[in-house]
């Protein structure tokens, strides 16, 4: 049996999935928490199989809760499962070292598949591109300049864009790399060398 806790701060959605999960053969409850810090502790405490989190909990970015639950559990399966959409979040999600990601707005169908792995550690295909390699020319532009210590008001002018055009492509590139503000998209370039200067 598949061992199943979930990490989601909307109640209803718990309840939920708990009584769907006891529908699903091959799935078992191994509980739920709307909160961070209880997620941490209980998976230090705890055994389960596959982790179901939400990328919005209260107080802590997807991102480094993500690394978080890995670093503490590194063969745990995660499953992302988030109202956003997977061709913005995707990517990222599974770089992290998530297992898979499903939509809120799939059916179950594509949760159960999931969870149970029918598609996980299937033949490997084309390698999974990293956040920053699914920007687009402008926003690699502009994330190359923040790469390089620029300000936004600063990128408008080197780029020779107006400030609501570079404010609009730091959206997204936020949106892609999972990054909060302009500091952790600086942050994003450090981990993995970025240094936005020709090589």
């Amino acid at each position: 049996m598949t061992r199943v806790f979930v990490a989601d701060d909307h109640t209803i959605v718990c309840e939920g999935l708990q009584r769907w999960s006891e529908t699903v053969p091959g799935l078992t409850w191994a509980g739920s928490t709307g909160e961070w810090r209880t997620l941490l502790r209980r998976a230090a405490e705890e055994e389960w199989d596959v982790l179901v989190l939400d990328l919005s909990l209260p107080e802590r970015s997807g991102t480094e809760l993500l690394r978080e639950v890995l670093a503490l559990r590194p063969a745990l399966r995660v499953v992302i499962y988030s109202m956003y959409r997977a061709e913005d979040y995707a990517a990222w999600a599974l770089a992290a070292g998530a297992s898979a990601f499903v939509s809120k707005s799939e059916p179950l169908q594509a949760l159960r598949d999931a969870l149970l792995g029918a598609a996980s550690e299937a033949t490997p295909g084309d390698p999974v591109p990293l956040p920053h390699e699914r920007l687009s020319a402008r926003e690699t532009e502009v994330f190359l300049a923040i790469a390089r210590g620029r300000t936004p008001s600063e990128v408008a002018w080197d780029l020779e864009m107006a400030p609501s055009t570079v404010s609009t492509h730091l959206k997204a590139i936020r949106e892609k790399l999972g990054a909060r503000s302009v500091p952790e998209i600086a942050q994003y370039a450090t981990r993995h060398g970025i240094t936005g200067t020709p090589a």
